[in-house]
């Protein structure tokens, strides 16, 4: 076990989803949704590791990847990260190309599906690495198992051109754990640029001129992202736990930001995808490029009114796997 600054390595799930990068108002998304310049994308129903091998087929543990986003609200370059993100790992893991999936403006069915898809390939010493680019919010509970009142989730595609949305829009972090947790390996990295706190609305009056105009990664639209719809004694308790449930994913949690705070979109993709591409062609060590990141990022962002400090939470063993 490690303590690094300011966040935390407890598990062994790389996940790295880039999903709390924040459009900051209903009013604040294009024009366009609400017009007749967005025209609604049919879904796509893309199949992911239809050629990768089986357990079976295999004499040795190897690395699979899940790489999905989805540009919604002002969000322009889910896209960029999820191809930037899954080149630096192919080229560290020497990943095959058939054992990785990229779902760029990636739908609901085709998230849940490609992540069921997996179990038929892993084997129990199998590595995977899941990693999510875009928009994070949340929505009423209707479960019961959020003390706060609210569901944390995933913005996908589906809410594309969308006047109003509907819960089913998107995917819940309860139900992505679960998904994620059923997973015939214990080694699973989950990485997240995104973030699902509430309450900032981006200006461009950033000290740094690198996040002057940075797009964050929270949504609101329609019902979704307004936390008025508690009593005024609850709503100051809203969202205690902006990674919601996630922290509950097995293996090692890697999050763009830590609770309470938005992660951003620059120009070039999300800010701690960047950054953390960047320290990766650099340092042959992932454990040292997500080190490097989050002091980048934090240094970056630390004089504006929106400080970014990404956060690592699950077992450390994940960063010192060896390499194929």
């Amino acid at each position: 076990m490690i303590k690094l600054p300011q966040f935390y390595l407890m598990g062994l799930l790389f996940i790295f989803v880039a999903g709390c990068q924040q459009t900051s108002s209903l009013v604040g998304e294009p024009k366009s949704w609400f017009g007749g310049g967005c025209t609604l994308p049919p879904p796509t129903n893309r199949q992911c590791f239809a050629t990768a091998s089986t357990p079976a087929q295999r004499a040795q543990s190897t690395v699979f990847m899940l790489a999905a986003g989805a540009d919604t609200g002002k969000l322009v370059k889910t896209s960029s990260d999820i191809k930037n993100f899954s080149q630096a790992m192919q080229g560290y893991f020497k990943i095959p190309p058939a054992q990785i999936c990229q779902l760029p403006n990636a739908f609901k069915a085709e998230l849940e599906t490609a992540l069921q898809s997996l179990h038929e390939h892993l084997a129990q010493n199998d590595l995977v690495i899941i990693y999510f680019s875009g928009h994070g919010t949340f929505i009423n509970d209707t479960s019961g198992d959020e003390k706060d009142g609210w569901d944390e989730m995933l913005v996908t595609y589906d809410t594309k051109c969308k006047k109003k949305v509907k819960d089913d829009d998107g995917l819940r972090d309860d139900y992505f754990v679960k998904l994620v947790n059923k997973l015939p390996t214990k080694h699973v990295m989950t990485v997240m640029d995104t973030c699902f706190s509430s309450g900032m609305a981006l200006g461009s009056s950033h000290p740094n001129p690198l996040v002057a105009n940075a797009q964050s990664k929270f949504l609101v639209k329609a019902g979704w992202g307004i936390p008025k719809l508690h009593s005024p004694a609850a709503t100051k308790n809203t969202i205690k736990k902006e990674v919601g449930r996630l922290d509950s994913l097995k293996g090692l949690l890697l999050a763009a930001a830590d609770e309470k705070q938005t992660a951003l979109e620059i120009p070039e993709g999300g800010l701690f995808t960047v950054k953390f591409v960047e320290q990766l062609s650099q340092h042959a060590d992932l454990k040292k490029a997500f080190i490097q990141t989050a002091q980048q990022v934090q240094e970056i962002t630390q004089r504006s009114q929106f400080p970014q400090t990404p956060q690592a939470i699950g077992r450390c063993e994940i960063l010192a796997m060896p390499l194929n």
